[in-house]
This record gives C-alpha cells, structure tokens and sequence, in this order.
C-alpha cells in the first residue's frame, strides 16, 4: 500500500506540534518524578497516556518519531 500523501503545511504544523508535545511530555516526566504517590501522581500518569497518544498521532502524520517511550505503571481508574 503506498504511503498517503500529506501536503508540506500539514507536515510542518504537525512537527510543531509534536515538538510542543515532547517538551510537555518532558515537563510532565519530571513533575511526575517529583510528587508523592496518591491522587497527583495517578492524575499525572493519566494525563501522560494522553500526551503519548496525541504524540505518536502527530509523529506519524508528520514524520517524526516518538523521543519519549517511558513505560509507567498503568494508572488506576479512581475517577
């Protein structure tokens, strides 16, 4: 199957935002590294599932890889 043509302007808004996403993915890393266990964190990790699958969106569409893989535990569902 060839590979799906994308114009030059969605790649570059892509990129864009995959670079903003890898650098909130980042902060989020070290905020997490930073709080104790209990309601923060697992709102952090959630948040940080998120983040992940907006990146590996855009990363396809635009080109790029995923910088960040750090694998953490699955969050609980406490909502």
């Amino acid at each position: 199957m060839p590979a799906q043509m994308v114009a030059d302007e969605v790649r570059k808004a892509s990129r864009i935002h995959a670079r903003l996403l890898d650098a909130f993915i980042d902060l989020t890393e070290r905020e997490l590294a930073g709080v104790a266990p209990g309601f923060a964190e697992e709102s952090l990790m959630e948040a940080l599932e998120a983040l992940r699958a907006a990146r590996k969106s855009y990363g396809s569409t635009a080109g790029v890889m995923v910088v960040s893989n750090l694998q953490l535990p699955q969050a609980s569902n406490a909502a």
